[in-house]
């Protein structure tokens, strides 16, 4: 079935999936949701890391099958990079000794000066070969698919850079889930690339551009907000984590409000005042405490998908009649903390000849 058809009858969405290791797996429960839903379609996608791999797994399917297709395949990868099941009575028995040996090496292997290019010369991704087994990159290449947009960072410039359909590679997919303390970076185009989360987790002006959907629906990951104050390293540790893999889609939300207000004053408002935002996720903070983004064991990635479709579920529950015709997601509620700045003006007539003098008066806060 390709994308035209499946999105004719269904109305048309873009998916922007957050990046986070085996957190990837609640987003595979939410796909697998959306994928079996009868009143919606995927029309494109933006990604990052795991959220990346997911999307060109669902976009290939879908692009040479349907979307029973997608799921079937979604669970193959997943399932595929599990450890084995036997594992999941023993990590059940260590888990919380694994956590805090986990930390202890981290710190260790920091302070250590340490790096992939000497831990790991041979540069061995396992991933590559599971990508490799459940991504079809020319059905991506071809017009049946979805868009797809996968965000990957330049170490060197340290700027974002954004690789759609035509360009889109195994490589590019390597490099967007490049965790630089475990990977070498990937090169592309003569340039070396590191995990896409740094810059943009997910990326959505590119699907606020094009003409796939109006409706676009992010898959959060990363919690936004801490029940309480963290105050032993682990928690900390984890806390800065997840402003971090959050900055950058709360930067594009709060631009996003920003630009709308200026548009609500103008007489052309552009495509930002009429796309639709939805949310499903981030998962419940309980989960945080149980398991990590490295944590591969079967039931671990089971009940991540198990969550993650139950979210999605709720959410076609209680939102789905909304998506086509308004916004459920409240961005300034979820992405601004509610203080404002008063900026002090200089007075009307105080003009001087040194402009600079008049801009920092201007931006001074009281």
């Amino acid at each position: 079935m390709s994308v035209n058809s499946l999105t004719t009858s269904r109305t048309p969405v873009g998916l922007a999936l957050q990046g986070g290791g085996s957190w990837g797996a609640y987003t595979w429960g939410v796909l697998d949701a959306l994928l079996a839903s009868r009143t919606i379609g995927v029309a494109q996608f933006s990604g990052t890391s795991a959220g990346a791999i997911n999307a060109a797994i669902v976009a290939s399917a879908l692009a040479r099958g349907s979307p029973a297709d997608a799921r079937k395949s979604l669970r193959s990868f997943w399932m595929g990079i599990a450890d084995p099941a036997g594992a999941d009575l023993v990590g059940q028995l260590w888990r919380p000794i694994q956590r805090s040996l986990r930390a202890s090496v981290s710190e260790w292997f920091m302070s250590a000066g340490l790096s992939p290019y000497t831990t790991n010369p041979l540069n061995v991704n396992p991933l590559r070969d599971a990508i490799e087994a459940h991504v079809d990159i020319e059905a991506i290449r071809s017009r049946e698919s979805p868009a797809v947009f996968v965000t990957v960072t330049n170490v060197r410039t340290g700027l974002p850079r954004i690789i759609a359909n035509n360009e889109l590679t195994i490589d590019a997919l390597l490099a967007s889930a490049c965790v630089p303390q475990l990977f070498h970076a990937v090169e592309l185009d003569g340039e070396p690339y590191w995990d896409g989360g740094f810059c943009g987790n997910p990326t959505l002006w590119p699907m606020i551009h094009g003409n796939g959907s109006s409706d676009i629906i992010v898959v959060q990951l990363a919690p936004d907000v801490a029940d309480e104050l963290p105050r032993d390293a682990v928690a900390i540790r984890r806390r800065v984590g997840e402003i971090v893999f959050n900055s950058s889609l709360v930067a594009e939300m709060q631009a996003i409000g920003a630009m709308r207000a200026i548009a609500a004053r103008s007489d052309r408002p552009g495509s930002i005042a009429n796309v639709r935002l939805h949310r499903i996720g981030p998962p419940r903070r309980a989960l945080f405490e149980r398991g990590s983004s490295i944590e591969r064991s079967r039931s671990w990635l089971e009940l991540l998908f198990g969550e993650g479709r139950r979210a999605a579920r709720q959410f076609l529950d209680h939102s789905g009649p909304d998506v086509g015709v308004r916004e459920t997601l409240d961005i300034a509620r979820a992405f601004s903390d509610g203080h404002k700045p008063r900026v002090r003006m200089a007075p009307a007539g105080d003009a001087t000849d040194e402009p600079a003098a008049n801009a920092s008066a201007a931006a001074t806060v009281p």
